[in-house]
């Protein structure tokens, strides 16, 4: 039986997906790929996210937005907040202070239109958010790395479709929520799309 503190929470999922075989990690990516194609209307903006501790890899979604012509953006973190900056094939990427990949500043800078005083980087509005999740519920709960920058996005952006990327073994019987988790709108795993 799981844990019912975050803290807990976060250790046991975090654990249970990276104990995850390589094999069932690519299959499970593979098939969840499948599931979110079929569901991506076309002039859709993705935000994905770059994969890492045992989270479901989307590299095959990413691609096949791409072979789409689809908008993909990735999450870039400033100070308490988040926002999406396009991501294309051979976009340089730096860590940030979490060890999580995105896009490099001098790559934002790149893409914003030159203006009088600093460049500001040019980041998208996303329609469907593709989000990484510790642990998630059958209500949508998520429970995420506990920064809150998901939440605080999905909170300003009521109408972004949020839709959950996990291993079936990161199910949890239930989620402690606070007021200001926001839930997701869909989840889906190996097994299939999960609306809520």
């Amino acid at each position: 039986m799981p844990p019912s503190d975050k803290h807990q929470l976060r250790r046991f999922y975090r654990a249970t997906r990276r104990a995850l075989s390589a094999e069932d990690q690519r299959e499970h990516a593979l098939a969840i790929a499948d599931e979110v194609m079929k569901r991506l209307a076309d002039g859709a903006t993705v935000a994905a996210y770059l994969a890492r501790d045992g989270e479901v890899d989307l590299v095959n979604v990413i691609e096949r937005c791409w072979r789409r012509s689809m908008v993909i953006a990735v999450p870039v973190l400033g100070g308490h907040e988040m926002r999406f900056a396009e991501y294309r094939c051979g976009t340089p990427l730096e860590h940030n202070r979490f060890g999580i990949p995105e896009p490099s500043a001098g790559e934002r800078e790149g893409l914003a239109p030159r203006k009088k005083g600093p460049v500001q980087p040019e980041f998208v509005t996303p329609t469907v958010v593709l989000t990484p999740l510790v642990a998630f519920d059958g209500r949508g709960r998520r429970l995420g790395m506990g920064g809150g920058y998901y939440d605080r996005f999905f909170a300003a952006s009521p109408d972004t479709a949020r839709i959950g990327i996990a291993h079936e073994c990161q199910r949890a019987p239930a989620l402690p929520a606070t007021s200001s988790d926001v839930s997701l709108t869909a989840v889906v795993t190996e097994n299939g799309w999960q609306d809520f």
